[in-house]
């Protein structure tokens, strides 16, 4: 159902088997929204039930006290609505509509439980719009339980809720190895988890605390989790490693939170476990996920903006920025339209234009922190954004195109993530940011008065014909674009009138 209200913000709280989640939103009139605060509490709902499945006392106490807090922190942001979800932690409760009555007359919030399909298509709506999809699954490991997709071409084709997740798989006390073995023979009993996947996608808590571990302990330079690729020899080395751990040392050399120190072990046993049962070669973490997806389905219009999720989110990032958006979307189209006068010229793929494009779209993030120093600011504020439809490799890519002024910076900037981008890939870089500079010449503020461009290319010359009245032009800047052009592009720029 999608809530109709002026308010733009709104809350999710979101009632966990492990821990409960506060997520506060505030929404853009353009469209997205924004993410303004999260909270943590970890009252370890699983555990707090008795032999005949009643939530106990003290289990109750916890959970108010954690609602109340998440309540007021939501009303002092004035949001509206409120919106309360609860999975494992109160689905199979014996005393469940007790618990609801009783947590509504003391906090006055309203809970919903989720079903375990519902669950899990919430789940995946969110990796769905923020990672692109072929045909594999996603696994969302909790710690009651655990929600499994399998999809095609971004539709969902199978589910499963499997009523085991990390806390309550921790309370069986089996070493690794049994553990293991027990994971397996669940999957085993389902018949479409028994063929060999192409793309695997873990979501949920286990998944992005071992994620995080792995890159520290690689000095992986992108700290940003979500596309964050782990090959399945990897995860199997650091599990092993880490299920000999003492939790101290968990603690101190993995660098694992201690609400996790416990139940780090049965959640990625959970996972790997379905990489090896469907022989995943690769996974992919999603830092998205069941309150994503609830935001996504109280937005009043999830209609994009663009139709590619690349494009769509860069967007939604250069929105929050106090650049006027109209110069912002009239530079990705200057770039669009030069791209494919070139695209055949320079062998850009479809996916190099979403690319550059998508740096069009946020060249200008960083000039309202330090407008001498902005494309500094620019490629450190695209790596910290919450960005999608990106795997790490073109993450860093778009960050050196839309900072891109020349080559020695662009040096500088790569240098640090050449692990990730190679130095083969920064040629194109080089290249798309060259068209990039390009476009923002022939656009508003840089020239106005241009009604109409053309492009040429013949005997290594690029010409581009400009008709207006009153055309104005930064003809230094042309000058020096036309050097990057020659050298990386190895073309003569022919601007006629401008530049001869």
């Amino acid at each position: 159902m999608v809530i109709i209200t002026e308010n733009p913000i709104l809350a999710i709280i979101d009632i966990g088997s492990n821990s409960l989640r506060l997520m506060v939103a505030k929404r853009l009139k353009e469209g997205g929204a924004v993410i303004v605060d999260e909270r943590k509490e970890t009252p370890r709902l699983a555990l707090a039930k008795d032999t005949e499945g009643f939530l106990t006392l003290d289990g109750f106490s916890r959970l108010i006290q954690a609602l109340q807090y998440f309540r007021d922190v939501a009303q002092a942001f004035n949001a509206d609505p409120i919106i309360v979800r609860a999975t494992a932690a109160l689905r199979n409760l014996a005393n469940q509509q007790q618990v609801l009555q009783e947590i509504n007359r003391q906090t006055g919030l309203t809970v919903e439980v989720l079903s375990g399909d519902e669950e899990a298509a919430i789940g995946f709506l969110a990796v769905k719009n923020s990672i692109p999809l072929t045909k594999g699954w996603t696994i969302d490991v909790g710690g009651g339980s655990t929600e499994i997709v399998s999809y095609e071409n971004g539709d969902i084709r199978h589910q499963r809720s499997f009523a085991f997740g990390a806390v309550s798989l921790s309370s069986l006390n089996l070493s690794l190895t049994d553990m293991m073995s027990w994971v397996q023979e669940q999957y085993a009993q389902v018949n479409w988890l028994q063929t060999r996947s192409p793309q695997s996608i873990a979501l949920g808590g286990s998944a992005r605390v071992m994620a995080r571990s792995i890159q520290h302990e690689s000095e992986y330079p992108l700290q940003q989790i979500h596309a964050f690729r782990v090959p399945t020899v990897v995860i199997d080395a650091w599990l092993a490693k880490i299920a000999l751990m003492t939790p101290d040392q968990r603690k101190k050399v993995a660098h694992i939170p201690k609400d996790r120190l416990d139940i780090i072990v049965p959640g990625i046993a959970i996972i790997l476990g379905l990489l090896k049962t469907t022989q995943s070669d690769t996974l992919t973490i999603s830092g998205y996920g069941l309150r994503n997806g609830l935001l996504l389905q109280h937005m009043e219009s999830n209609t994009p903006t663009f139709p590619s999720l690349a494009l769509d989110s860069a967007w939604n990032v250069a929105l929050r920025s106090e650049w006027p958006s109209g110069l912002t979307k009239a530079l990705q189209e200057q770039v669009s339209q030069l791209g494919k006068a070139v695209k055949g010229l320079l062998g850009l793929s479809e996916r190099s234009m979403e690319l550059v494009q998508s740096a069009a779209l946020l060249r200008y993030c960083g000039r309202n922190v330090n407008m001498y120093h902005w494309d500094r600011h620019t490629f450190y504020h695209i790596l910290g954004s919450s960005l999608t439809g990106l795997n790490h490799q073109e993450w860093v890519s778009v960050a050196l195109i839309a900072s891109y002024r020349s080559s020695k910076r662009l040096q500088k900037f790569w240098s640090p993530f050449s692990s990730i981008v190679s130095r083969e890939q920064l040629v194109l870089v080089r290249k798309l940011g060259v068209l990039l500079r390009l476009a923002e010449i022939f656009s508003a503020p840089s020239m106005n008065g241009v009604e109409r461009l053309s492009v040429q290319h013949s005997n290594k010359q690029l010409i581009i014909t400009v008709s207006g009245t009153g055309i104005s032009c930064p003809i230094e800047e042309l000058k020096d674009v036309a050097k990057d052009i020659k050298k990386s592009w190895q073309m003569k720029l022919v601007v006629p009138g401008l530049l001869n």
